[in-house]
């Protein structure tokens, strides 16, 4: 039997040991860019067992921002920080429900206008699933804190919300428009290895695009939307999977707004952009989002990873 006084030093000296050990690696990845064992990045895939609804995934995030914020309280007043872990970063995964979000500084006047179309039912198909859907729903209207206008998420859509701080000792540092151009890095990196999609960004435009050609207007393929609190993120990015992209209103979604108050543009999904060599039988969103972390895992450590360039 250990030594009881010894065995509760170790169990209080665990945890300064484990920021150590985490720093050490950390000081190594800069360098020699071997994946981190085991993951720094703590993934949670929400919607597992179906749907969810886009106000119980924004708790999540919530909840894990709000433990974030009161790590950096608690460090304040620790001038060396040593005895206090720096939390993990976080990433919410999901499909959600079929929701509007508006920005939070979005004219509310025009969102009435606009309300009666918004939430007109709306028929779901998704057949190429493990378990198809096939429902109607009705939408719900959610106002965020983010930038910009009205956008859409649903069913066929893979929503990626990372909670970090920007500022940990854990990796290099992000400023907002690096981790803004680290999410949509990861998602370009993604698409193009997995699936063989070439695509853009631009930043007057936040997003990742699918350039025209041959008569075809350039389509946005990933929406991005960030907010920050003290260098705590939230909110974050939605990947376009098999969600609907043509047809009319009563299946559409795009069809009763303008995407983010962007005209001449339009909007596409994995699905549509895919040729068959690259498109699987079954859409598995849950194994997607494994994907896209393990390529944002890699990007926290290695700076030269957050931009991307088709190849790369």
């Amino acid at each position: 039997m250990p030594n009881p006084s010894i065995a509760s030093m170790l169990a209080r000296t665990r945890p300064i040991a484990r920021c150590l050990r985490l720093r050490y690696v950390c000081a190594r990845q800069a360098s020699s860019k071997v994946p981190v064992e085991p993951p720094l990045l703590q993934h949670q895939h929400v919607s597992r067992s179906g749907l969810i609804g886009y106000s119980d995934a924004n708790a999540i995030q919530s909840a894990f921002q709000h433990g974030f914020l009161q790590w950096k309280d608690r460090a304040k007043h620790d001038a060396s920080r040593s005895t206090i872990e720096p939390p993990r970063p976080k990433l919410v995964s999901f499909e959600c429900k079929p929701t509007f979000t508006i920005g939070r500084r979005q004219d509310a006047s025009i969102l009435e206008e606009q309300q009666a179309t918004l939430t007109q039912p709306l028929q779901i198909d998704l057949p190429n699933r493990r378990e198809p859907t096939q429902q109607t729903f009705t939408p719900q209207i959610c106002k965020t804190q983010r930038g910009g206008l009205t956008t859409y998420h649903g069913p066929g859509q893979l929503v990626l919300w990372p909670v970090l701080d920007m500022h940990s000792p854990l990796y290099p540092n992000f400023t907002v428009k690096s981790y803004a151009g680290h999410l949509e890095a990861t998602t370009q990196r993604v698409l193009y290895d997995l699936f063989g999609i070439t695509t853009y960004i631009d930043d007057a435009e936040p997003g990742v695009w699918i350039a025209g050609s041959n008569g075809r207007e350039d389509r946005k393929i990933a929406a991005l939307g960030v907010h920050q609190r003290r260098y705590v993120t939230s909110l974050g990015l939605a990947l376009n999977i098999d969600i609907a992209v043509t047809g009319d209103t009563n299946v559409n979604p795009w069809k009763r707004f303008v995407p983010c108050g962007i005209e001449g543009k339009g909007v596409t999904s994995v699905a549509a952009e895919a040729d068959n060599r690259h498109k699987p039988a079954r859409w598995d969103l849950e194994d997607l989002s494994k994907q896209w972390a393990k390529v944002f895992e890699n990007g926290l450590f290695d700076p030269s990873l957050r931009t991307f360039t088709h190849g790369r």
